[in-house]
C-alpha cells in the first residue's frame, strides 16, 4: 500500500515538475515578446497584470496539454498530435494576447505574436530533443566506463 502511493506520488510530482518547466519557459517567451513590443513602442514599463494573465495562462494550458497526454517536447519527432498542440496552443496564446489586449488588439502584431509563438513550441522542442540526445550520450559514456571498470576488477 505505501509502495503504491509512493508510486502515485512520484508520477503526480513527475508530472508537476514537467509541467512547471514547461509554463516556465512558455511564460518567458510571452514576456520577452511583451517586454520587445512595449520597447519598440517607446515604453519602458509592463502591465503586472497582463504578466499575471500570461503566468495563468500558461499554466492552464500546460495543464491541459499534460491531461491530453501531449508530451511534444519529449518526443524524437513530431507526430499530427504533437502538430495540433503547437497550433493549437500558439492559437489560444494568440487568442488571449488579442481578447486581453496585451498588444492593443493589433491584428497584425498578433499575427506576428502567433508566428512567433509557433516557432517558440518549435524551438523548445528542439532544445529538449537535444538535451535528450546529450544525456543519452553522457549515460552510455558512464555506462562505457563503469563496464571498463569491472572488467579491471575481475
Amino acid at each position: 500500500m505505501i509502495e503504491k502511493f509512493r508510486t502515485l506520488i512520484e508520477k503526480y510530482l513527475t508530472r508537476k515538475i514537467g509541467v512547471e518547466i514547461k509554463c516556465c519557459l512558455m511564460f518567458f517567451m510571452l514576456l520577452c515578446f511583451y517586454a520587445g513590443y512595449r520597447l519598440i513602442c517607446g515604453f519602458q514599463e509592463a502591465s503586472i497584470l497582463y504578466m499575471i494573465e500570461m503566468v495563468i495562462l500558461t499554466y492552464i494550458l500546460g495543464w491541459i496539454q499534460m491531461l491530453l497526454g501531449s508530451d511534444f517536447d519529449e518526443v524524437d519527432s513530431l507526430a499530427r498530435k504533437d502538430w495540433a498542440v503547437v497550433a493549437g496552443g500558439s492559437a489560444a496564446y494568440s487568442l488571449a494576447s488579442f481578447g486581453f489586449g496585451w498588444f492593443e488588439r493589433d491584428y497584425a502584431v498578433t499575427f506576428i505574436f502567433a508566428v512567433y509563438m509557433v516557432i517558440a513550441y518549435l524551438g523548445i522542442f528542439l532544445i529538449h530533443k537535444m538535451k535528450r540526445s546529450i544525456d543519452a550520450k553522457l549515460l552510455n559514456n558512464d555506462l562505457q566506463r563503469f563496464q571498463n571498470r569491472e572488467k579491471k576488477e575481475c
